[in-house]
C-alpha cells in the first residue's frame, strides 16, 4: 500500500508539472549545423579517425563522416605505392525532443569502406583561393573488389545546454562520433 501511494504521488506531481515531454512542436522552425569528429567504418579493418558535418531542419537530421586515405597528403614524392584505405558513413534520422534541452534520434544510413593504394609518384596541387597557398596530394586507387557496403543503424543523443550551442554523440553499427552544433534558428530571435 505504501509503494502504491508513493507511485501515485509521483504521477500526480508529474501531471501537474510544466515539463513538456516529447513535444514534437519543439522541432518547428528549428535549423542547426554541426561538425562531427570520430571513427568512420567502426568495426572494420578500415576504421579510422574521420571528420564530417551534420544538418538538422525541422527535426530531420542528416550527417556524414569521412576518413580519407592516410597517405594522400604526404609531402614525399617517390616512385612507390603505399597501402591505404578509406571509410565514410551517411545517416538520416529524426530528432525526438524529450525535454527542451534534450533530443534523441534513431538513425539509419549507409557506410562504405575500401582499401587500395596511394600512388606516391603522382602530384596534384590543391590551392586555397583566399591565401594563394597550396599543398600537394597524391592519387588514391581502391582495389577492385575491396569496396564493402554496410547498412548502418543506431541512435544519437543531442544536448543543448545553451540557447544557440549544443553537443551530440552518435553511435551506430559502423560509425561512432560526436560533435558540436550551432542552432541558427535561436540566433535569429
Amino acid at each position: 500500500m505504501k509503494k502504491t501511494m508513493i507511485v501515485l504521488a509521483f504521477v500526480a506531481l508529474a501531471a501537474t508539472s510544466n515539463a513538456q515531454w516529447f513535444d514534437l512542436g519543439e522541432n518547428n522552425n528549428r535549423f542547426t549545423l554541426g561538425l562531427n569528429l570520430g571513427s568512420a567504418g567502426f568495426g572494420t579493418d578500415q576504421a579510422r579517425f574521420g571528420m564530417g558535418a551534420g544538418l538538422s531542419i525541422w527535426g530531420v537530421y542528416v550527417d556524414f563522416i569521412w576518413a580519407s586515405p592516410q597517405n594522400r597528403y604526404n609531402n614525399h614524392v617517390v616512385q612507390e605505392y603505399w597501402d591505404d584505405d578509406e571509410a565514410f558513413a551517411v545517416n538520416i534520422g529524426y530528432q525526438i525532443p524529450v525535454l527542451p534541452w534534450l533530443r534523441v534520434a534513431p538513425i539509419i544510413g549507409y557506410c562504405q569502406t575500401n582499401y587500395g593504394y596511394v600512388d606516391a609518384s603522382t602530384v596534384n596541387v590543391e590551392v586555397d583561393s583566399e591565401t594563394s597557398t597550396g599543398r600537394i596530394y597524391h592519387d588514391y586507387y581502391p582495389l577492385p573488389g575491396s569496396i564493402m557496403e554496410y547498412f548502418n543503424y543506431g541512435g544519437g543523443v543531442f544536448v543543448q545546454p545553451f540557447e544557440w550551442l549544443g553537443f551530440h554523440a552518435v553511435a551506430s553499427r559502423r560509425a561512432i562520433y560526436g560533435g558540436v552544433t550551432i542552432d541558427l534558428s535561436a540566433m535569429r530571435d
